[in-house]
Parts: structure tokens; sequence; C-alpha cells
């Protein structure tokens, strides 16, 4: 593998590392200060309904200072009662003994209602009172985790950070740039090429620069979104979109799509199929994708039948493969066919390195 493109393989993954633990240590003080503010609700809350628990007991003295005062008033009417001399008089003096037993009777009910609603704020408070004793003693063992994982984080931050120098001082200055400006817009600088495509974009590479990032020996960039390409040798080799399980039965069709110059035909996008043990050939025009021959074997395989066609053509690739029978019975669907003279004109053309 190319030395530089090793080296940018693996800051990639360190400096992922070091953005994951800088995040990691500034959601801490977020996190710590949700838990306090939650502390801090659950203690108004707590204030809240011991202030409630107080007013009630207020206004339960205030209703028996008022029951007292009624009391003697009654009392007085009494004591006058007996020295009235009309009964226009003792009818004045029962009305306002009548009133202050009334008067009486509702501040009974009101210290009633005020002890059942004590009754409830008493379980209220003493339900807010253990959800805050839990709530510190959690808050507490939180705060000490965070210190620890914090103090973790920020020690391998500074590892990574030292790994990080290290890398970017063994890279060369231009591919170093150039990671950095790709960063800088994309977020990560590199992408692995898989299946023919670039990872990051999904767009389809050209044949050439595919089998070129395949050895990894050059610093290469995807033409659609500019990243660092680098194929994993680590994985297996894929199965490419050329080749497709199909059926009810699984039987597998094997296909290719080439490019050739000048056949029988003039330029043409010819596709070679296998299937059930037999093979065919199809020929589309290469400017408007019109549908021209077709050649079909028995009992043979494409990459022995049409050995010389095949050596002698460039290989291309169509993602969303057509139905061959039915939407290319006639001519090329606009989209495969774009795609296909994409792939072709862009062999024709100079690949750029970055830093150059």
């Amino acid at each position: 593998m190319n030395p530089d493109l090793e080296k940018l393989i693996e800051l990639q993954r360190v400096e992922r590392e070091i953005a994951r633990l800088t995040a990691e240590v500034a959601a801490l003080p977020k996190r710590m200060a949700a838990i306090e503010a939650q502390l801090a609700d659950t203690k108004s809350q707590v204030e809240r309904t011991k202030s409630a628990i107080s007013a009630n007991l207020t206004d339960r003295r205030k209703q028996e200072q008022k029951i007292q005062d009624e009391q003697q008033k009654i009392s007085r009417y009494r004591d006058q009662s007996l020295g009235v001399k009309t009964n226009e008089q003792y009818k004045a003096l029962l009305q306002e003994i009548q009133f202050a037993e009334s008067e009486i009777r509702a501040c009974e009910d009101r210290i009633l209602e005020g002890m059942v609603g004590n009754e409830e704020l008493e379980k209220k408070l003493k339900a807010a009172e253990a959800e805050l004793k839990a709530e510190a003693a959690e808050i507490e063992k939180e705060k000490v985790e965070a210190r620890a994982v914090t103090a973790k984080d920020e020690a391998e931050l500074a590892a990574w950070t030292g790994q990080q120098d290290r890398l970017r001082a063994a890279i060369a200055p231009a591919h170093l740039a150039y990671y950095d400006r790709v960063a800088g817009v994309r977020k990560n600088a590199l992408a692995e090429a898989r299946d023919h495509k670039c990872s990051a974009c999904q767009v389809m590479l050209r044949p050439q620069t595919y089998n070129e990032v395949r050895t990894n020996s050059e610093i290469m960039a995807c033409d659609s979104c500019q990243r660092i390409l680098y194929y994993d040798t680590s994985k297996p080799e894929e199965e490419t979109t050329s080749t497709r399980r199909i059926g009810k039965r699984g039987h597998r069709v094997e296909k290719a799509w080439y490019y050739l110059a000048d056949s029988g035909y003039g330029s043409v996008f010819v596709a070679y199929v296998n299937h059930l043990g037999s093979c065919s050939r199809r020929y589309f025009d290469a400017d408007d994708g019109r549908f021209l021959h077709i050649d079909r074997r028995q009992e043979a395989d494409f990459g022995d039948v049409f050995q010389d066609e095949i050596h002698h053509g460039l290989q291309v690739y169509v993602e969303q493969q057509p139905n061959l029978e039915e939407t290319c019975h006639d001519q090329l669907p606009a989209d495969v066919l774009a795609e296909l003279r994409r792939q072709v004109q862009a062999t024709e053309e100079p690949i750029q390195t970055p830093g150059q």
C-alpha cells in the first residue's frame, strides 16, 4: 500500500476517535447541568408543598380565631335578649345569632377542607422528599462517575492527539493539505471503494479508476465527491454488479457489459449473458442505444465463446441491471445508455492525483 495512503487511513481513524472523545468530554457538563436542573425542580416542588402546608395551617388558625369571635358574639346576643322589651328587638338579636352560627359552620367547613388538603399535601411532601433524597444521592454518584470518565477521556485524548501529530508530520504536505480541504467540506476525507462505487457518495467509479484504486498504490480521488479512495483488502471479494442471482428457482445469471469501438455494427455496447448453461450476446448502438442484433449459443459460456471480442473490448458496469427481454427489447433505457457512455468518455480523461 502507498505509505501516505496507509497513514491517511490511520489518520482518519485517529481523528474520528478524537472527535468522539471531544464530544463526550463536552457532553458531560451538559449532562450534569441537566441533572442539577432536575434536582432544583424537585427541591422547588418540596418547597412549594411546604409553603402550601404552612398556608393551610395559618388559615386554620385564622378560622379558629374567627369561630371564637363569633361564639363570643352569640354569647353577648343571648345575654342582651334577656333584657329586650319588644318582639322586634328579640327577632333582631335572634337573626344576629343565626348569622354568627352560619359563620361558625362556614369556618368549620373550611377548617375540615384544609385538614383534608393537608393530608394530601403531607403525602405529596413525603414523596417529594424521598425523590429529592434519591436524586441527590444519584447526582453525587453521577458526578463521581463523570469526573472519572472525564479524566479517562482526557488521558485518551492526549494519547490520540499525540498519535495524530506524529501521523501528520509523516505525511507529504500536498497529500495532507488535500486531506484537510476535503475533510473540511465532507467531514470524512477518505472513502472505501467497493463494488465499483465510492461507498460515501455511491457514485459508480470508472473501470480504470476502480482497478487502480484496488491496488492501493496511489493517492486517488472520487470524481464525484473528491474523497480519497482506498480498497480494503481484508474484506472478501465482492460479487460484482454484473453478476446477479434471480429467478424463483435461484438460477444464477451472469451478465457482463463491454464497449466495442469497432464491430460489425460500428461502435456498440454488448451485453453478454450466461443462463442455465447457455449464453447470448446482444448488440446496442453506442450512440442512440438501439437494439441491433442477438446471438444465442447453447451449452456454452460467453467467456469462452466470445473470448477474442471481450479481450479487445472495454468493460463497463451497470449498477441497476435492466431486464434485457423486457426493457431492452428495442432500445437501452436512457439512464443505462447515459451511464455506459459516461464510463467510456471517462476512460479518455486523465486521472488527477490529489496534490498535483
